[in-house]
């Protein structure tokens, strides 16, 4: 096996440097130093004054917010106070209403009793007896001192919690009816006891940042001092627990969540904790591992499937398990896609080349359906018994598509003869087909393969007419070249072509018309050409019945016809899609098929085919553009050929750089059927990428090989030559 390097054409880009004069005054660059500071100085100031208004209006809100809670307090202390004046007021009524009650009493009993004989020895003061009895009252109604204390009733709270839920408090050693109050610290409510103890909802005004809350309640009770219990509200630390996971991508194949699988990053876990990173359905996980986060609360992990069947393509999510706080991330949302079909298939420009250019500048090539964006190899067998060529050193690359275009080079050591290249997927391993390549010594004149078609005229014909010399048929074979051998099967006689183009053959049926049936009569033309492989073309001369009816002349059909337009073109409408060039046939035998080729005459153009069904009509059209960037590219001449049934005809155009393009037809107009028949309107994607779409009743040229194609499409194609 021999060695052939593929390698990408590199151009090489030179920029010319430029040095403009300095110059030596300074004024301007001073000023506009000058101008730059005060601008800056502007700014600062601008900044200073916005950040000053800033803290005014903070203190502001917080006088403001200072003075509502001083006016909240003021209010709650007149209340209270109001409250105790008016039950000290309704105590001295009911006192002074009990006194009277009772003096009253006193008086009747004393009018009921018989009177007293007087005693010289004056009897008690009544005042004194007054004075007693008061002083007996105010040692009953003496109040108690307060004696009170509070704790914190509720569990450990964070700091959020003690802010929105709150905390409960008990104070005891109270009596029925004692005023309970927060006093700092925290707020909630006043509450009245019922009975020794009270309970009380208290919570801070804002979410604090301390690790405690100290705070006081105060007790009031009528007719003693009032009395301050204090305690204190330990908070918790706030849960670190705050799971996320995010993903590489949010879409993989099926082989990709195989071989690669899909990365996973998370944080906010237990810092030094055990996750569990599960992917797929929250029932029926493809994949899970465990993994440990690092202090700072962090983890990655590589999910993979490892089923013995491909994943099923869907949708899945990934989330991530703390185990320490027994939380669960979001989930995270994945696509996995089928994979692609991998059916490789390649086209080389040419089919010959000379060894000194396979060498030098390579065989270009162009394929499909290959792994998108793998690798591609490039293997040749010797067909003939020179030299076997060994496997290829740098792979080609595919795009996103699965397309590739390079360019095979040979080593220097490679020696003529005929070659089987077969393209090889890395990735699956699939092969494309194989191309035979003929590579000729530099010395030898390279033989054009033969590239010719033939048609027959009239296309019906009597069995009587065939029979006659002067009539019979004419079978027209073109793309002959000077020295081509030509035989035809009916006659078995060889002739030889005098010149470059057409070669005629007049064909009749030397014997009794009568022995002629209705129907096609096959027949085939060889050609045979030194240096190169003969072609064998295939015919019919459709026998018809006499028409009774008529002089016995027979009108033939109208015989097909194809057009090109224009003729001549210029490059940058050829590469425009909307203008191009049109193939259109006409009478052609309704919804038969039409086959269309376009081949490059010795430019590095890749020929693109494809057939189309003709209309009711017989007409088909396709529009034919080139898609690279590089329109000077397509510069030279093209062969079009159009095969309706039997007929292969044949004519052809030119690409121009600029002048002599764009209208001439050569025809004096445009084919007339060039909106119609065959022709479904469709014009090819801009890129070769794109070929697999297709769609009939379209053409695509593209320009093959890495000169055009790796230049213009770094991001596509691989930059490392492929070689075998």
């Amino acid at each position: 096996m021999k060695k052939i390097i593929l390698a990408p054409a590199v151009a090489l880009a030179f920029t010319g440097l430029v040095a403009s004069p300095v110059v030596a005054a300074e004024s301007t660059s001073a000023q506009s130093a000058s101008t730059q500071k005060a601008e800056q100085q502007k700014i600062d100031q601008q900044k200073a004054e916005a950040k000053k208004k800033e803290e005014a209006k903070k203190a502001a809100a917080e006088k403001a917010e200072a003075e509502k809670k001083a006016a909240a307090e003021k209010a709650a202390a007149d209340k209270k106070a109001k409250e105790k004046a008016a039950a000290a007021k309704k105590a001295a009524a009911d006192k002074k209403k009990a006194d009277e009650k009772k003096a009253a009493e006193d008086k009747k009993g004393e009018a009921k009793k018989p009177p007293k004989k007087v005693d010289p020895k004056p009897a008690p003061a009544p005042k004194d007896e007054d004075k007693d009895a008061k002083d007996d009252d105010k040692s009953e109604d003496k109040a108690n001192p307060i004696n009170a204390s509070v704790q914190v009733t509720s569990g450990e709270v964070t700091a959020e919690e003690l802010h929105e839920d709150g905390v409960t408090v008990k104070v005891t050693g109270l009596e029925k009816g004692d005023k309970v109050a927060a006093k700092s610290g925290l707020t909630g409510p006043t509450v009245t006891a019922q009975g020794s103890t009270a309970t009380m909802k208290l919570h801070s005004a804002n979410e604090v940042k301390q690790k405690s809350v100290s705070f006081a309640v105060q007790v009031q009770r009528e007719d003693t001092t009032p009395a301050t219990a204090t305690s204190v509200v330990p908070l918790a630390a706030d849960s670190e627990v705050d799971p996320t996971v995010s993903l590489s991508t949010d879409e993989i194949s099926q082989s990709g969540i195989e071989d690669d699988g899909i990365k996973v990053t998370g944080e906010g876990f237990t810092p030094n904790g055990t996750v569990n990173v599960v992917g797929g359905a929250e029932q029926s996980p493809f994949a899970t591992q465990e993994v440990t986060a690092n202090a700072d609360g962090e983890i990655t992990a590589t999910l993979k499937y490892e089923g013995e069947k491909k994943l099923s393509a869907g949708d899945y999510a990934v989330r991530g398990v703390d185990q320490g706080s027994n939380t669960n991330s979001p989930a995270q949302d994945f696509t996995v896609t089928e994979d692609p079909v991998i059916d490789p298939t390649v086209k080389v420009a040419s089919k010959t080349i000379s060894l000194e250019d396979f060498k030098k500048d390579g065989l270009k090539f162009s394929g499909t359906g290959f792994s998108p964006d793998g690798t591609v190899s490039v293997k040749a067998d010797a067909v003939s018994q020179q030299s076997a060529a060994a496997p290829q050193d740098g792979p080609a690359q595919a795009d996103e598509d699965g397309n590739v275009e390079g360019v095979v080079k040979a080593p220097e050591d490679f020696e003529a003869g005929t070659y089987s290249l077969t393209f090889i997927d890395d990735v699956t391993s699939a092969a494309s087909n194989s191309v035979e390549v003929t590579v000729t010594e530099d010395d030898e004149d390279v033989v054009d393969p033969i590239d010719a078609s033939l048609k027959v005229d009239p296309k019906e014909i009597t069995a009587e007419d065939l029979a006659n010399k002067d009539k019979g048929v004419t079978v027209t074979v073109s793309g002959v070249k000077k020295g081509d051998k030509i035989k035809d099967s009916l006659t078995g006689e060889t002739e030889t072509a005098d010149a470059d183009g057409d070669y005629k053959l007049h064909l009749w049926y030397e014997g009794n018309p009568d022995n002629l049936e209705v129907g096609k009569v096959p027949f085939t033309v060889t050609i045979d050409r030194e240096g190169t492989e003969s072609e064998t073309l295939k015919g019919n001369i459709n026998v018809v019945g006499e028409d009774d009816g008529d002089d016995g002349e027979t009108e033939a059909p109208a015989e097909a016809s194809f057009t090109v337009s224009p003729k001549k073109i210029e490059a940058a409408d050829f590469a425009n899609e909307k203008k191009g060039v049109t193939l259109a046939v006409e009478n052609c035998e309704p919804g038969a098929d039409v086959h269309f080729e376009v081949n490059p005459k010795g430019i590095n153009v890749t020929a693109y085919e494809n057939t189309v069904k003709a209309d009711d009509e017989g007409n088909a059209s396709v529009n034919v553009f080139g898609t690279s960037s590089d329109a000077s590219a397509y510069v030279g001449a093209y062969t079009a050929t159009a095969t309706c049934g039997d007929d292969t005809m044949k004519d052809s155009f030119t690409v121009t750089e600029g002048a002599n393009g764009g209208g001439d037809n050569g025809n004096g107009g445009d084919n007339g059927n060039a909106g119609n028949g065959g022709d479904d309107g469709s014009q090819l994607p801009r890129t070769g990428a794109d070929l697999g779409g297709l769609t009939t009743g379209a053409l695509l040229l593209l320009v093959g090989g890495a000169a055009i194609a790796l230049t213009g499409r770094k991001n596509k194609f691989g930059q490392t030559p492929t070689s075998f």
